[in-house]
């Protein structure tokens, strides 16, 4: 459904003030793009499978990346076996401008790795290599319960942390389809709900279970990790996993956690931070302000009218028969999914473009000013 409206358009060729984009892979492109626009690269799309044995955890993990052009018998890629975009299956990187600085990405609770192929397409399209682990035992085939949540979110970091070493690796063989893909001095990491809460942790926050649990008890807003810190033991602190490589910039979409971290927990972040939310969120909509509020500069928050927790997912494009999921889908009251994308996209792709590339450029799409043309939006920031 989603691939036929793009089709329908054809080849964009779009002039923006000092700026240039056009269609196909890489030839012929230039440094200088819209965020709103899909980029200059095709976009293409491997799964490969890890497995951590120190941990004894399945980490099959979705990556999306800058190619050339596909050829004629390339293949799309059928997210869930039902959705298609723009990816391509296993087509050729654009070596031309490698390296590209890698978007780690982490789904939320009961998710899966791809659940957000239209922000990572457009972020692969626009010049990252975008990788999502799925989280065993925590994905869309799980029925954890809330201990087994609690463990995940321990696990959830390392998870990412070991891909990440995982891919760096694969960066480095002269065999593999992605030597030499990716910057490795230049790491973003983002994740949605749950996946916000990893984010926020690999950002350099700090959950003190002990804090925690009195924040829970006094009923602190944004409550959401409330009946999984119940689980951990007595004394446990979470933290980024001591010798990771550090990330540059962190993208939290609907995020969890403000009652795991508490002000002084957030306070430790060390990088430039984007929230975004919605003021529909069933979930999450309490803990976006106070998050924001508690993090050091340079911070963005975008507020989407009309947005649920799922919008920030194509989850709902597939109109799976879940009662849940229906409820949460609702056309009637969210946003419609092109648009919230049409959002999502640009404000993340212009953070992403300013923290890991120093591209100044995007700072004019960072602004009130510009926010003010979606009308859906609102935008706060604190640069310094």
């Amino acid at each position: 459904m989603l691939r036929t409206a793009i089709m329908m358009f054809g080849c964009l060729v779009v002039w923006w003030p000092l700026f240039f984009t056009g269609c196909g892979g890489g030839q012929g492109k230039v440094d200088v793009y819209p965020p709103q626009n899909f980029g200059p690269y095709s976009v293409g799309f491997r799964r490969i499978e890890f497995f951590d044995a120190g941990r004894e955890r399945d980490l099959s993990t979705a990556v999306w990346y800058p190619a050339r052009r596909p050829p004629h018998e390339a293949e799309l890629v059928y997210y869930l076996s039902l959705l298609t975009n723009r990816a391509y299956e296993d087509i050729e990187l654009d070596a031309a401008g490698a390296p590209y600085p890698l978007v780690m990405f982490s789904h939320g609770n009961q998710g899966i790795g791809v659940q957000s192929f239209t922000l990572c397409e457009h972020l692969a399209s626009q010049g990252f290599v975008v990788a999502a682990p799925n989280h065993e035992g925590n994905t869309l085939l799980d029925s954890p319960s809330d201990e087994e949540i609690a463990q995940v979110a321990l696990d959830r970091p390392v998870d990412i942390v070991f891909t990440l070493e995982r891919l760096l690796e694969l960066n480095q063989d002269p065999q593999d389809a992605l030597f030499g893909a990716i910057d490795t001095g230049v790491l973003g990491v983002s994740g949605h709900s749950f996946g916000g809460y990893t984010t926020m942790v690999l950002a350099g926050s700090v959950a003190d279970g002990d804090a925690a649990a009195v924040r829970c008890a006094e009923g602190v807003a944004g409550d959401t990790m409330c009946p999984y810190l119940e689980w951990w033991p007595p004394g446990a602190i979470q933290s980024r996993p001591a010798g990771a490589s550090v990330f540059k910039a962190a993208l939290a979409l609907a995020p969890a956690g403000y009652a795991a971290f508490g002000d002084e927990g957030l306070a430790s972040v060390d990088m430039p931070v984007m929230l975004m939310g919605g003021n529909l969120d069933e979930f999450t909509a309490d803990e976006l302000r106070p998050i924001y509020v508690a993090l050091p500069a340079p911070k963005y928050k975008i507020e989407i009218t009309g947005a649920g927790h799922m919008s920030f997912t194509d989850i709902c494009r597939a109109e799976l028969p879940v009662p849940e999921l229906q409820d949460m889908c609702d056309p009637e009251r969210y946003i419609d999914s092109d648009r919230a994308f049409e959002i999502i996209d640009v404000f993340a792709t212009a953070f992403m473009r300013l923290a890991l590339k120093g591209d100044v450029a995007m700072r004019d799409y960072l602004d009130v000013s510009y926010a003010a043309a979606y009308p859906e939006v609102g935008l706060e920031r604190e640069t310094h």
